[in-house]
């Protein structure tokens, strides 16, 4: 029996803090005007940050539940003794708590076949969690942490015993079930997790009160365990945090209800089992491992279980309708009947309505390359199908390599169909849209998840990211995420950190003799399965689409509708369980507010989200539905809205598959092809002679000259066009390849950037008209101006939010001050120039939140784009604000040894060389506001920062290093972006500049050192050579601008017997011209991928031609001049 003081405890008021805000709204809560003043600080607590970093949580939603401002202040004001008297008796899970101490008090973990796990195998479920998530607290040593909840877990296991030994099925032939049996294994990793950090805090409190005893932290660990062992003071932690406490409550008694449901169901269909799956299992005795928790869990806590049988076989169980998989099965049928080259294999099922059953499905290696051929067809083929079908979430975990036979284990994301967006959104939106091309994307088969997907995340530490998809994807990654880890467990110095933790091995992957197969080496496969279903889906689209055919079969079965990645609920579960969120029910439901901020655009939000809060609450993975013929939406409740979707999933498969076409084929083989190429993250540069170039060939005698370089920018301009997407008169858009945080390829659309997008398009396409004269150029060139007017508008009057965009001098506003100001010009429209003057002050608004400083993406490239706009239209306000950008910069300098730099906002991230994330740019961007300004100190610091290079230099390489993490250790490259080219360029400009007269030697030297490397990986044994590609960023066009550049300074390299440096630049470019015309184009990109943009791909071909031919014409964009 309960001792009094255990009872005491058990009616602490604090207990009353677990109550959710919804069992609170009985009565008023007569509270001091002190008490109002802690719930104003509470809230302005959550407002200002200071809970939950960089966050601004805003309870509107409660608001528009009925809430005013002053009632919210009386909840988080009221204290626990006010609650306990307003809201009188037990709360329910407190009883269940009650009644554990009570029968349970002084059971042991072992009692309960609980004990440290051995290798390979976890206590509990079987862990699986979302893409890149992980059990980080199921660690040995923090096992003896579950001491403190040892009566819940007797508790439950009893409570699920005995309902398991009621069943009819059981009741009869089974004995009494051993603590050790499987199926009352309790889900302890997820319990760990619940309970890990507040244990944490409260071992270290014990330490530093000196309550514990022993010599080492393992012994004074043992000694906390022993104390929380006590039911005093479990009782006392858990009323401390009484919201774990009922949480606690929760999860086991979900497990109890569906555990007992599982085998209930189990029971009821063996003899159907047995006939569907074999075998000669008779009941629970059978069971060798239960392995429940195999996926997220949703309504009321189920999830996917591996069932292990004496006998070796398995069997998977599903807690929701396969009819999806039945008619799946059918349709598969129905292909490979068809005339498809290679069978796709079904799986068996056994559909019982609100759950089932599924053959299990063993990964395995194939067993010669001919297997892994047609493994790789098959995945194509079932691109093609799932494209069909408007499908998704094909990634790493929902995929099996079984040999040859890719098999796809989650068929739920099929005829998914977008939500409807509010009008006024929609409008807002449409600016932005930049035309057809990101419709195309989100339409593609880049969304179904098989294709090559960098999850990528940026935090202060850096950018990182793993790749998730279900063709490339892979365990023994490193999380995207940073999540909360204990490290130093089993002792007293044990702590939560945040920390990117190994991904768990997956099956996706296909092996040949145990080792992974590289997809890249199978790309042909691949296409020409997706080619081949393709095509029989398109000709046979009337059977298909017919009303006895297998797409309408699917009209009434359950499809998931997914709002946001899965990874967000898992994230937000996993850091609710903070210490500071578990003391009053209130902290960890406004923590779950942070959802709020999304569904902006969606008319029923305040519906989703309440939804996804509730489900939350219960502690399940949120999860919606809908049926291919319905546009309402659903949960495990009811109906969340009706009328949610934009269309019904049906009607958008109808429409994908009518609207197949051999130009559709074209452009998904293209994404196809773009995405695999992204699989060279990190390396896919070509940075040397060595590392991919063409063999050497003879360099032209002669020149390239206006009509030659007319001539091959038409060829690349009529590509363009050809490739553009445009309807009903709208600008052209385009999809592309695009290069992220200066590490990673990503298809997507041509953005709002001048790197890569729309802008620079434009600026090439104008360009050329002013050169030609023609029409066909000038008026795509004048829609896409017009569009960028627009789109600065709607940024200027805030239909749109500027967060996120890039200020730089390549990125979206610096570039679309650039863009303007030159498109003015081009194409003669000055009221243009407004347009570029209201980008430059959105630019300078956004000086203070700079965090990377460079030319690319930062404040010396807003400051090259405004300069720009200042010498071409100066005024008083880019005058100030090139006065803000060097005072920024200035600011931001560190020194450094050999002079001064600037760091990225990363930890540990060193200070880069080079032009367009090093000090070569961001001293040149300081020696043009010196010049404009006439203020020394910026002149001075780019003087700094000209010694800092020179300070890295290598007399041995003949070069400056490429400082990039991502690169290595002893990298370099000769490219503008990073190497000699670049810092050659600025070099040359900034010698023109008298206000740099103090440091001309300095420059000249490093001048002719840039050159000699320029020249040295352009022209091997007097044949042209080149790095590989033709880019101007990276490629031959960027070395042979630097040419250019360098000798209208240097005057010419008659020393080195090959004529001076302009014309061994032209006559480079010649070659490169005349490979135009011949059909051979090579973009900055992995494999060559064509893509539209500036900087790596056509637009900057063709305009770097133009360029080398007409330099008094053409002005040089690398440098974002204007003449």
């Amino acid at each position: 029996m309960i001792d009094t003081t255990l009872d005491t405890t058990l009616d602490t008021p604090t207990w009353w803090r677990g109550l959710p805000r919804s069992q609170r709204t009985g009565g008023t809560p007569a509270l001091t005007e002190e008490q109002r003043d802690h719930g104003r600080r509470r809230r302005e607590a959550w407002r200002g940050g200071h809970i939950v970093r960089g966050t601004d949580i805003r309870l509107d939603r409660w608001e528009r539940l009925g809430l005013t401002e002053e009632q919210i202040v009386e909840l988080l004001g009221e204290p626990p003794e006010s609650l306990a008297s307003r809201v009188p008796g037990r709360p329910a899970w407190l009883d269940t708590i009650f009644d554990a101490w009570q029968r349970f008090r002084g059971v042991r973990l072992e009692d309960l076949g609980i004990g440290a796990p051995s290798a390979g195998h976890t206590h509990g479920d079987e862990p699986r969690g979302d893409v890149g998530d992980h059990e980080p607290h199921a660690e040995p040593g923090n096992l003896g942490f579950l001491n403190l909840i040892a009566p819940l877990l007797a508790w439950a296991q009893d409570e699920l015993r005995n309902r398991i030994e009621e069943l009819p099925g059981h009741r009869g032939h089974e004995g009494r079930l051993p603590p050790s049996h499987p199926l009352l294994r309790l889900p302890l990793d997820r319990l760990l997790q619940m309970i890990a950090s507040v244990l944490v805090l409260e071992v270290n409190l014990a330490r530093l009160e000196g309550r514990l005893t022993g010599t080492t932290p393992g012994e004074r660990m043992t000694s906390f365990v022993e104390q929380i062992r006590e039911p005093a003071t479990a009782l006392e932690i858990l009323a401390e945090y009484p919201v774990l406490a009922r949480e606690l409550v929760l999860c086991l008694r979900t497990t109890v209800n569906v555990r007992a449901e599982f085998v209930e169901r189990l029971l009821n269909d063996l003899p159907e089992i047995r006939e569907t799956f074999g075998g000669r299992w008779q009941g629970p005795a059978d069971l060798d491992e239960v392995g429940l928790g195999a996926g997220d869990t949703h309504r009321g806590g189920r999830s996917v279980a591996v069932l292990t049988f004496k006998d070796g076989k398995k069997l998977v169980y599903k807690p929701r309708s396969l009819r999806v998989e039945v008619h799946f099965n059918r349709l598969l049928d129905w292909l490979n009947a068809r005339g498809l080259h290679h069978r796709l294999r079904p799986l068996r099922v056994l559909d019982r309505d609100e759950y089932g059953w599924v053959e299990h499905v063993a990964t395995s290696s194939c067993g010669d390359e001919d297997e892994v051929g047609r493994f790789f067809w098959r995945q194509g083929a079932h691109l093609a199908l799932f494209h069909a079908l408007c499908g998704s979430d094909m990634h790493l975990e929902n995929v099996i390599a079984a040999g040859e036979h890719p098999v796809l284990v989650d068929l739920e994301a099929i005829f998914q169909a977008p939500p409807r967006l509010t009008d006024d959104v929609a409008d807002q939106r449409a600016p932005l849209m930049l035309g057809e091309a990101p419709r195309i994307v989100r339409e593609s088969v880049l969304r179904i998840g098989l294709l090559p997907e960098r999850m990528i995340t940026v935090d202060e530490k850096g950018i990182y990211d793993a790749e998730i998809s279900g063709l490339a994807g892979s365990g023994g990654q490193l999380s995207p995420g940073r999540v909360p880890t204990v490290v130093a467990s089993g002792t007293d110095e044990a702590r939560v950190v945040r920390d990117r933790r190994e991904m768990k091995e997956t099956q996706n992957r296909v092996r040949l003799a145990g080792r992974p197969v590289d997809p890249l080496a199978h790309l042909d496969s691949l296409t020409a399965g997706f080619t081949d279903c393709y095509r029989i889906i398109e000709a046979n689209r009337d059977d298909l689409l017919g009303a006895g055919g297998p797409v309408a079969g699917f009209g009434d079965v359950e499809v998931r509708f997914i709002p946001r990645p899965t990874l967000t609920y898992a994230r937000l579960q996993m850091e609710s369980w903070h210490p500071d969120l578990l003391r009053d029910s209130l902290d960890r439901e406004i923590f779950f507010e942070m959802l709020s901020t999304g569904f902006a655009d969606v008319p029923d939000r305040d519906a989703l989200l309440a939804t996804e809060q509730r489900q939350l609450a219960d502690q399940d993975i949120p999860s919606f539905h809908t049926t291919p013929a319905s546009t309402d939406l659903y949960d495990g409740y009811g109906v969340v809205a009706r009328d949610f979707l934009e269309t019904a999933g049906l009607e958008a498969v109808r429409s994908r598959i009518t609207a197949m076409s051999s130009a559709d084929l074209r452009r998904q083989v293209w994404c196809i092809r773009a995405s695999m190429s992204g699989l060279t993250v990190g390396t896919g540069r070509v940075t040397t002679r060595e590392s991919g170039s063409d063999d050497p060939r003879p360099l032209p005698d002669k020149e390239i000259d206006q009509d030659l370089a007319i001539a091959a920018a038409r060829s690349v301009a009529d590509l363009l066009l050809e490739a553009a997407l445009s309807s009903d008169g709208e600008a052209p858009s385009w999809l592309s390849v695009n290069f992220i945080g200066d590490r990673f390829w990503k298809v997507g659309h041509a953005g709002l950037d001048l790197y890569s997008g729309v802008p620079g398009i434009a600026l090439f396409l104008a360009q050329l008209a002013a050169v030609t004269g023609e029409a066909r150029f000038r008026r795509p060139a004048e829609r896409l101006a017009e569009q960028l007017v627009e789109v600065t508008r709607h940024l200027r009057v805030g239909a749109h939010p500027v967060a996120g965009l890039s200020i730089g001098g390549y990125g979206e506003l610096g570039g679309l001050v650039y863009a303007l100001t030159r498109l003015a010009t081009v194409i003669g429209e000055p009221a243009m120039v407004e347009s570029a003057r209201d980008a430059a002050s959105l630019c300078r608004a956004r000086f203070a939140e700079d965090r990377v400083f460079d030319v690319i993406s930062g404040t010396a490239g807003a400051a090259l784009a405004i300069h720009a706009l200042h010498r071409a239209h100066p005024d008083d306000r880019t005058h100030d604000a090139l006065e803000a950008a060097g005072a920024t910069l200035a600011d931001r300098a560190v020194h450094v040894p050999g002079g001064s730099a600037w760091r990225p906002a990363f930890e540990d991230a060193p200070a880069l060389l080079g032009f367009s994330h090093g000090a070569s740019g961001i001293a040149y961007s300081l020696a043009l506001v010196a010049e404009a300004t006439g203020e020394d100190r910026f002149a001075e610091l780019c003087g700094r920062a000209l010694s800092y290079e020179r300070h890295h230099f290598s007399p041995e390489r003949g070069n400056w290093p490429d400082l990039r993490a991502i690169s290595g250790p002893g990298a370099f490259m000769n490219a503008w972006c990073h190497g000699a080219a670049g810092i050659g360029l600025a070099r040359a400009a900034m010698l023109r500049l008298p206000v740099l007269s103090p440091w001309r030697d300095l420059m000249r030297e490093d001048l002719r050192i840039a050159t000699d490397r320029v020249r040295a990986d352009l022209i091997v044994d007097g044949r042209y050579a080149g790095i590989g590609n033709d880019s101007i960023c990276h490629g031959d066009l960027g070395l042979v601008e630097a040419l250019l550049t360098a000798d209208s300074v240097l005057g010419g390299f008659a020393e080195h017997g090959t004529g001076d440096g302009a014309v061994l630049g032209r006559r480079c470019a010649r070659a490169v011209a005349e490979h135009v015309l011949s059909g051979v184009l090579r973009p900055g990109v992995p494999d060559r991928v064509s893509t539209p943009g500036l900087l790596m791909g056509l637009s900057g071909i063709g305009y770097g031609l133009l360029r080398a031919a007409m330099p008094d014409r053409v002005p040089n964009v690398l440098l974002l001049e204007t003449r």
